[in-house]
């Protein structure tokens, strides 16, 4: 049966979601919930709190879902099988089914076998599968083994018993649920195994193409503790994962992922834009095959990269030097990279978003919808790396040619940090010439970097939470009263430090409470939590912060007296001046938002926000920096939306409900079935579970005292209002009239006088520059006369205090282009703390192998600096004048060596 990858889709759905009663569940964002995930990876990631008990399973029980992944770093990374292998992708689609405490082996076995053969249409005899055969830890799992050869009929030579490295999941940390898994395998045949051995090749036995593993079926049945005991679960769940691409692959009968119908289009247009034809083949070829091979691999690698970066683009995600932005960075950059080996040497990835769109945009409408963001944010990224890629390539050809087996790691930090090289792809061009990166080195250079990279935070983490999970199962959610409440009474359900339960809580210490009901606001949604007081007769204490972690409310404060323990009663205060502040502060955010959506269009999307009791700090995409005129338009509106002193209400329902209303959702949040709805007037309607002020005339002035970018195509607005706004504004008037007192103008004239004053101090630093430069020159001839020769050189190396590096210019090009062969080097202490240095060589030297910009860097590095430039021209600066006699002398052993 010849299925599309659509078909697959919606055959899986239809199966489970209509024959097996499973609901089935969209797939979530690519940036995941979880704060120890990077990316989301696998299909059970926004399942993690059902799994641990600290959220509830959806009604019924089971759930079917068709999940985004990425996988383009840290240890699941694949990025470099990528265009290697039929089967590796940095983005891929995982078909999964989920039973939390529901069904387990005996349904889910036969249901997957009854799918795969008669729903898709796979043969039987070409179907084998494992089971975990036990070690000394955890028993043979006899009882999948039985299901699939005793109910499901799979012959016992087509069941592989295997070792806990391939057959047993989790748990990803210390402790946690795991169990042992069952996988499925296809057979392709003979034409894609690696020998005729049946010895050799086989599952188990190699990492060939014959064998497709294509469906992982994880029984999560154990819970490991911090000793390392094996315990059942209560209730046991199922966590299956299957890969689309793959089981496209099988059912298309194509050699590789990349020529099934969810690629090759994609294939088809790389094709087209760079003129190179693609072969295909089979088996696939290995990377240092043949020319048509590696371009294979190239074309392949362009497609797959572009399919991530689309999705990624899609969910929110924007291109800097940490985490996530680092990812998309990286793998947007390597695809540029392959195409320019391709002999494509303009921005072209972007080109390829239309047809990665027209593949997958009916499945999934946010590509459709964020199109143009997406295509822009592409380019501009691509002509970011388009201006500085061939100076970094010259600079690692450089490195490559030598004849060191191993790149200095602080060369490799110079790539990444000047010329926007990913570390990854300096390495993987440096396996290409056989060698290595000191990697120790690198991240040596890299700490000293004020920009530290966070790229391998990739994976789940579902340990260290078990006392929580433990309150949530016994006491249940904490109830927030904070809506209408600012003072209430709560039972401490549970104290907590370091994570681990604890009996009572002494004076001075830092401890987390968790309260059965509570007003203080945990932080989430871009709010900032509450502060205040908790007390009772026997202590009081201070309350530094508040946490939400899967319907708990987590305390974090510092006892100020006395003692409590579980199951105390206590009084919890909010700071009211506080919560007031930032009310009006999250109420000025969502007039901001309708502010910019009216002003600059409805294509305009929240990338982020911050709330509290000082500003509202609030990103939003712009592909501009706005002028003037329009965020005082911005501004404007806004207070005159606050004038009208509407009603601000707020609503419940059920999210489905919500998202007809058109209420827009805020950036990052995870919701539930039931939704909070905040309306203002007709100009504002957001999901939030927010504080908010009762009508909007609450608010009070509003004013923006920031604007800027905070990453490519991202703005951010900072805003006060109410009582901190008048009162900056006033500041600000006294600031006018004082600078208006000085100046002995008027409020409206200290612009023309500033700009005035400003053309005066210019004119003045011409004529000094120029008299400055005239004095250097009158230097030359007595630095001329002090030159001394060596061989057919004359060298000039001289310390000359306090010169500025204009100067030092000056008489460099002057000595420079006089007749000779003149070496010159100058260094000019400015005061204790600085030094400029200069070095130029005569065209005639420069021939002869001198390079003033190596040598000057060499030098810079006695004076702890650095520098470059030109073969017959440097400069360079350091913190060390009291060294530079000793720079001089390294001059004077250069040039003699050579």
């Amino acid at each position: 049966m010849t299925l599309r990858g659509a078909e697959i889709r919606d055959k899986f759905v239809s199966y489970f979601r209509d024959k097996r009663g499973h609901k089935h569940i969209e797939s979530s964002s690519l940036i995941p919930d979880n704060p120890t995930l990077l990316l989301t990876s696998a299909g059970m990631v926004q399942f993690v709190p059902i799994f641990l008990g600290q959220a509830k399973a959806p009604e019924p029980p089971r759930a079917v879902t068709v999940q985004k992944c990425a996988r383009a770093g840290g240890k699941d990374s694949d990025i470099e099988n990528i265009g290697r292998t039929s089967r590796h992708h940095s983005f891929f689609e995982m078909l999964g089914n989920f039973s939390f405490g529901d069904y387990f082996k005996k349904e889910v076995i036969p249901w997957a076998w009854e799918f795969v053969t008669k729903d898709l249409g796979l043969e039987p005899e070409k179907l084998h599968v494992t089971v975990f055969k036990g070690d000394e830890h955890n028993p043979f799992d006899g009882e999948a083994y039985d299901i699939w050869n005793k109910v499901v009929g799979v012959p016992q030579e087509r069941i592989y018993k295997m070792s806990r490295k391939d057959n047993f999941w989790g748990p990803p940390g210390p402790t946690g649920p795991c169990g042992p898994c069952s996988e499925i395998y296809y057979d392709r045949g003979p034409t894609y195994g690696c020998s005729d051995d049946p010895t050799k090749c086989g599952i188990g036995l190699c990492d060939c193409d014959r064998y497709l593993e294509f469906w992982n079926l994880v029984f999560m049945e154990l819970f490991k503790d911090e000793h390392g005991k094996f315990t059942p679960l209560d209730k046991k769940n199922v966590d299956t994962g299957s890969g689309l691409e793959r089981v496209a692959l099988i059912l298309q009968n194509k050699h590789n992922t990349f020529e099934t119908d969810l690629f090759y289009p994609i294939i088809e247009k790389v094709v087209e834009l760079s003129g190179v034809k693609y072969t295909g083949g089979v088996p696939p070829h290995p990377w240092n095959a043949t020319q048509e091979s590696r371009q294979d691999s190239f074309i392949k690698i362009i497609a797959d990269h572009t399919r991530a970066v689309t999705f990624l683009v899609a969910d929110g995600v924007r291109t800097s030097n940490i985490g996530r932005g680092y990812v998309l960075r990286f793998i947007t950059r390597r695809a540029a990279r392959f195409g320019r080996l391709l002999g494509i040497n303009e921005p072209f990835v972007y080109k390829l978003v239309p047809t990665v769109i027209d593949i997958y945009g009916d499945f999934y409408p946010e590509l459709k919808k964020n199109q143009e963001q997406v295509i822009k944010h592409i380019r501009e990224e691509e002509e970011r790396f388009a201006r500085t890629i061939d100076k970094g390539m010259i600079f690692l050809e450089e490195l490559l040619a030598r004849e060191d087996k191993e790149v200095p790691g602080a060369e490799a930090f110079n790539l990444y940090a000047t010329y926007g090289f990913p570390i990854e792809l300096t390495t993987e061009m440096a396996l290409e010439h056989g060698k290595k990166v000191d990697m120790e080195a690198f991240a040596t250079a890299r700490k000293q970097h004020e920009e530290v990279s966070s790229v391998n935070k990739f994976n789940v983490i579902m340990t260290g939470e078990e006392a929580l999970g433990k309150v949530v199962k016994e006491k249940g959610p904490s109830q927030f009263t904070g809506y209408s409440k600012q003072e209430d009474q709560g039972q401490i359900v549970a104290l907590l430090k370091d994570g681990k339960p604890i009996e009572e809580a002494l004076e001075g210490e830092e401890v987390e409470i968790i309260l059965d009901r509570t007003p203080f606001y945990a932080e989430s949604g871009g709010q900032l939590a509450d502060t205040g007081i908790l007390e009772n007769d026997d202590a009081r204490l201070m309350v530094l912060d508040v946490k939400k972690h899967e319907g708990l409310h987590i305390h974090k404060v510092r006892s100020l007296s006395g003692t409590v323990t579980p199951g105390t009663q206590i009084k919890a205060i909010v700071d009211k001046a506080r919560r007031t502040a930032t009310m009006l502060h999250h109420s000025t955010a969502h007039v901001f938002h309708s502010a910019i959506r009216e002003i600059f269009g409805k294509h305009v999307t929240q990338a982020g926000s911050q709330v509290g009791p000082n500003a509202m700090r609030f990103d939003f995409s712009l592909d501009k920096q706005p002028s003037k005129d329009e965020i005082m338009a911005v501004e404007n509106l806004m207070n005159e939306w606050v004038r009208q002193n509407d009603p601000v209400k707020t609503q419940e329902m059920g999210i489905d409900e919500a998202k007809k209303t058109g209420a827009i959702a805020m950036f990052g949040e995870k919701y539930g079935d039931v939704v909070r709805v905040v309306s203002m007037g007709d100009f504002s309607l957001e999901f939030c579970g927010g504080t908010h002020v009762a009508n909007t005339g609450d608010i009070g002035q509003v004013k923006i005292i920031s604007e800027g970018s905070v990453a490519s195509g991202v703005r951010r607005i900072e805003a006060i209002s109410g009582p901190r706004a008048w009162n900056y504004i006033s500041d600000q008037l006294k600031y006018l009239g004082d600078a208006s007192e000085r100046l002995k103008v008027k409020p409206a004239e200290l612009a023309s006088q500033i700009e005035r004053i400003q053309n005066e101090l210019k004119q003045r630093e011409k004529q000094l520059a120029a008299m400055e430069e005239k004095l250097a020159l009158s230097k030359v001839d007595e630095l001329i006369a002090s030159a001394r020769a060596m061989g057919d050189k004359m060298v000039i190396a001289q310390v000359v205090p306090n010169m500025s590096p204009a100067s030092l210019k000056s008489i460099a090009e002057n000595i420079k282009a006089r007749e000779g062969n003149n070496a010159l080097l100058l260094v000019s202490p400015q005061g204790q703390e600085s030094v400029s240095i200069v070095s130029a060589f005569s065209p005639s030297l420069v021939k002869r192998g001198f390079n003033a910009g190596k040598i000057v860097s060499e030098v810079a590095q006695i004076l702890g600096g650095k520098g470059g430039g030109r073969p017959d021209f440097a400069q360079a600066g350091g913190k060390e004048p009291g060294r530079a006699s000793e720079a001089v002398s390294k001059f004077w052993e250069i040039v003699e060596a050579n």
